[in-house]
């Protein structure tokens, strides 16, 4: 099938045709069941009818059909003129929508799917007791703050000045629907047709995709155990333009690498010397795992973000990792000159969180003080600990770095591209993001990355999985050559 097609739908598109009924719904079915199952992002576009309908050999109205399904049963939505859409999945605060009965038939195992391809914390259990109530009685405004509720802004800034390093007051943060809106309010602000954006390679997933949807050119530069290659960062932007540099310091998404203060000092060198807008991701921070290279002996104090010395860098990110991902709660800290922009932008666009998340987002906040900090990051120290062993003792042929900070562990396959062995997986109940959604160009395909923010038990588990379908995947292998 055709590369361009996208990960998710080559994924999901793999076995079609071995499908009952007509043509039509099997596509239907496929792709229904990869949304459902998260492997494709809430927007993510679905390919042109055409083109799909002539990498799977069959008539265009048969891919129609199949779309058109899709919509009715609430899964995508067909913009005139755009293409057709993958729709949000409920938020926290609405039930799912009813799907039809047809496009509702899944794989034997989905029932029963252990999800490690999202770095976030599995469940609530891990926060930190506070009143979940929310009262309307006694507000006397509208609701609508487009840089966020002033309380928030403030717990906000404080979090970042106490616990991250990074002095800030209220009036510097923007607070918005998630990290992801977050970068995205940037990208619109920052990145014209063509420009580059550089950025590690391996990255989070669908990163290349926001940077090509703003217009932007991604690269990507090499990363190591010690985080960033910055000396690659400096040899790529001396042959462009004013680039954007988007850097995750804290810790690199997928492999946990944490930029030291060394290379964080030449970062902000290369960003001057190259004119270069510098977007720090802190999304990761506050998530050492073990005792630190640079951090004091509680782990509440690493190096501080490359934002603590130097104005002119933007700074994002969200408490998904922290705390949960169903708060859709996420923030930026730019400067003065950008600020203004920024918030017209985000009153403009999609707008902030909901008022009873930023609330509770609020009293998270103020909750999360230094003991609960400590336990949290020893429990995922347990937890990416548990996960390398099961690695190792299950599956020895797997490379594995283990990750200094973040929620994610990044192994290296001895196969050429994962791809094929990630879909293979999801038929064993184990849902992981292959190489090929988290590089830009090409040179980590062979990789995956899983979430070790999930229960001891779910760990084990999904290990045992994976190991199963590891197995099926080489007999494959073999019988094939």
């Amino acid at each position: 099938m055709d590369q361009d097609l996208g990960w998710w739908v080559r994924i999901a598109l793999d076995d079609w045709q071995t499908r009952p009924g007509p043509r039509h719904r099997r596509i239907t079915e496929a792709l229904a069941e990869a949304i459902e199952r998260g492997l494709a992002d809430p927007g993510a576009r679905l390919p042109a009818e055409r083109p799909l309908a002539d990498a799977l050999r069959v008539g265009r109205g048969t891919v129609v059909r199949g779309y058109e399904s899709l919509a009715e049963a609430g899964l995508v939505e067909r913009r005139q003129g755009a293409g057709t859409f993958v729709r949000p999945r409920p938020g926290w605060t609405h039930p799912p929508t009813p799907v039809a009965a047809p496009v509702r038939r899944r794989l034997v195992a989905d029932a029963d799917v252990l999800d490690l391809s999202l770095s976030v914390p599995a469940g609530t259990g891990h926060l930190p007791p506070v009143d979940g109530s929310f009262a309307l009685s006694g507000s006397d405004d509208h609701g609508l703050h487009p840089n966020g509720l002033p309380e928030l802004r403030t717990a906000l800034a404080e979090h970042l000045t106490a616990y991250v390093g990074l002095p800030t007051t209220p009036d510097q943060v923007i607070v918005t629907a998630g990290g992801r809106h977050a970068l995205s309010l940037v990208f619109a602000a920052l990145v014209s047709p063509g420009r580059a954006v550089l950025t590690g390679c391996p990255g989070p997933p669908g990163l290349a995709a926001a940077v090509t949807a703003a217009g932007g050119r991604p690269i990507g530069v090499g990363v190591d155990p010690l985080g960033l290659d910055v000396a690659a960062v400096d040899r790529a932007a001396a042959r462009l333009h004013a680039p954007v540099i988007l850097a995750a310091t804290a810790a690199h998404d997928p492999t946990g690498a944490p930029l030291g203060r060394l290379r964080r000092d030449n970062l902000l060198a290369v960003r001057r010397a190259r004119n270069a807008v510098l977007v720090e991701d802190l999304a990761q921070t506050g998530l050492g795992l073990g005792p630190g290279r640079e951090q004091t002996r509680d782990g509440t104090r690493p190096v501080p973000p490359a934002a603590a010395d130097d104005d002119a860098v933007i700074a994002i990110g969200s408490l998904s990792r922290m705390f949960w991902a169903g708060l859709r709660v996420g923030w930026l800290r730019a400067p003065g000159s950008l600020r203004g922009y920024l918030a017209q932008a985000s009153a403009v666009g999609a707008p902030a969180a909901s008022v009873p998340a930023q609330v509770l987002a609020t009293r998270l906040l103020r909750a999360a003080d230094t003991h609960w900090q400590v336990g949290l990051r020893r429990a995922l120290t347990e937890r990416r600990d548990l996960l390398l062993e099961l690695l190792a003792r299950q599956l020895p042929a797997w490379r594995v770095e283990s990750p200094q900070a973040g929620l994610s562990v990044w192994a290296d396959l001895p196969v050429g591209d994962s791809t094929t062995f990630v879909h293979l997986a999801a038929r064993y109940g184990v849902l992981v993001v292959p190489g090929a959604a988290a590089c830009v160009d090409g040179r980590h395909r062979r990789g995956v990355r899983l979430s070790f923010a999930e229960s001891p038990a779910t760990l084990e588990t999904a290990v045992d999985r994976l190991t199963a379908a590891w197995e099926e995947h080489t007999r494959r292998l073999a019988a094939s050559r």
